[in-house]
């Protein structure tokens, strides 16, 4: 026993004296090789998080402790992001006065930190730790993805992946198709309900109808409809057989099982709700599963289950997806000034809380990153980053009171046009997405800040803001008028004055 007591009172005293030698004696890590260790960490991380990307994992514990791994993953590129760009910045201004240094990794020469860097050095170890306490838990979960199947036959660039399918939403995505597989209590009712709640722009739409086209949603359900505001409105039972609102039917089930969409946009009282609901349930077979989305939180309460809550990714994330639409394969460590360039005009974006309302970070994002890539040179990408900064200022609140005798509010945005600096794009900040068979505006929004494409009319006309490339493949159409930055005078449709000030 005291042998035992001996030992373990040795055992601590030798850790106590590690730790104070690691502490006070060894010398301090650098910022240089912090940065080093930094990078290493967080290739390791993302080989994991790629790697259960391309399975199909539906355990919802491994599926929080990716998302943990995504998060931690993504502030540790942005933070390392930053300080590489921030140095960029400073060797340029080391080079206007005769100094030069590599920006390489490799040979990086870390700068001292100005009142502009978001990261101290701190921040930077502490990031660094921890990373290794996320790698040390990773082992596990490295080895329980080995029983998942692949979802790709064959590799996959992060770009081209971000480019294809819904980013960042595969915990949200496996909850509501946890939900619709499993089976309700007989002591329930004939189907379970699932509300869907987020701001708009959030991507519900996008979720849902990304559910809707899994092969396990399809072969479980023998019909998939959806159903909008006017069928709350107008009728006091569900029409199911209605087939113009049938989105997808099984031929071959020989059992009859529902996946009911409902997308609100108006308001509707929970008495209404349950009202259609229980004049439903002889048209609802049992096994049948509905799902109602809205902006509001009024609808939590129309569920049989807990509400999922959907919101806006983290700012991190967000640069992680907008730096592999503007780079793909390219490493943009080869491309320092570019990058630097690129890190600026998102967190201009970012800054500017009008544009989240205007589009939603995705699209502007996809919008930003495709102006950039069809200009790829340091001049084009500062004009568009001079647009950016500019807009700030022509969006500011006190702009906008010197503009009350014309007629202009909260509900426009200015967008600088990169073509030609004396002009603004002047959107009315409420958009229509396109019905089913409606020919979309042939003139973009890139054709108006750009100046390519079809000739720009007179007054005010539509734009195609954004034509989706994911499910449901939704155009988004929003009105515009182009006006002089001088005080030159136009007149609106009721012939009211209108000016903008330089």
């Amino acid at each position: 026993m005291d042998a035992a007591i001996s030992a373990t009172i040795g055992e601590i005293a030798t850790r106590s004296l590690s730790f104070l030698i690691d502490k006070y004696l060894k010398p301090a890590t650098s910022k240089e090789d912090s940065m080093h260790k930094l990078q290493w960490m967080l290739l390791r991380v993302r080989l994991t998080v790629e790697e259960a990307e391309g399975r199909c994992v539906s355990n919802q514990a491994m599926l929080q402790q990716l998302r943990t791994l995504r998060k931690v993953m993504y502030k540790g590129y942005y933070m390392l992001d930053t300080f590489i760009c921030h140095a960029s910045e400073e060797e340029k201004d080391k080079k206007v006065h005769g100094v030069s240094h590599s920006l390489s990794l490799s040979k990086f020469s870390p700068a001292k930190r100005s009142a502009g860097t978001k990261y101290s050095t701190e921040n930077l170890e502490q990031m660094v730790g921890s990373l290794e306490i996320t790698i040390a838990s990773m082992s596990e979960l490295v080895i329980f993805l080995r029983n998942y199947p692949p979802m790709f036959r064959q590799p996959y660039n992060t770009y081209l992946f971000m480019e294809k399918c819904m980013f960042g939403r595969q915990m949200e995505m496996e909850r509501v198709v946890n939900f619709l597989l499993h089976e309700e209590p007989p002591a329930r009712c004939n189907f379970g309900v699932l509300p869907i709640v987020g701001p708009g722009k959030v991507g519900k739409s996008t979720l849902v109808e990304h559910v809707c086209i899994d092969e396990r949603v399809r072969n479980h359900f023998s019909h998939v409809i959806f159903l909008s505001d006017d069928d709350l409105r107008e009728e006091k039972e569900l029409k199911i057989r209605d087939g113009s609102r049938i989105k997808h039917k099984r031929s071959d089930s020989d059992e009859e099982k529902l996946l009911v969409i409902f997308e609100l946009v108006g308001n509707i009282d929970e008495g209404s709700w349950r009202k259609l609901l229980s004049a439903s349930q002889s048209t609802i077979p049992r096994g049948s599963k509905v799902i109602v989305t809205h902006r509001s939180e009024n609808i939590i309460n129309f569920g049989t289950t807990q509400a999922l809550y959907l919101n806006f990714l983290s700012r991190e994330a967000y640069w992680y997806f907008f730096k592999a639409l503007v780079f793909g394969s390219a490493d943009p460590e080869e491309q320092p000034k570019l990058a630097s360039i690129a890190m600026e005009i998102f967190d201009e974006y970012f800054d500017q809380d009008i544009y989240k309302a205007f589009a939603g970070p995705f699209i502007f994002l996809h919008k930003t990153a495709r102006s950039l890539k069809s200009s790829g040179n340091v001049h084009n990408w500062n004009r568009i980053l001079a647009c950016f900064k500019d807009n700030r200022r022509q969006n500011e609140p006190g702009f906008r009171k010197g503009l009350s005798d014309c007629t202009m509010n909260n509900d426009h945005i200015f967008l600088q046009r990169v073509v030609d600096f004396s002009q603004y794009c002047v959107v009315h900040n409420h958009d229509r997405i396109a019905l089913v068979n409606e020919e979309a505006p042939k003139i973009t929004l890139l054709d108006i800040l750009e100046g390519t494409g079809s000739v720009i009319p007179q007054g005010k006309f539509d734009i195609l803001v954004w034509e989706s490339h994911l499910p449901p493949y939704q155009k988004y159409i929003y009105n515009c008028q182009i006006l002089e930055r001088d005080c030159k005078v136009t007149r609106n449709d009721q012939g009211q004055k209108r000016k903008i000030s330089s």
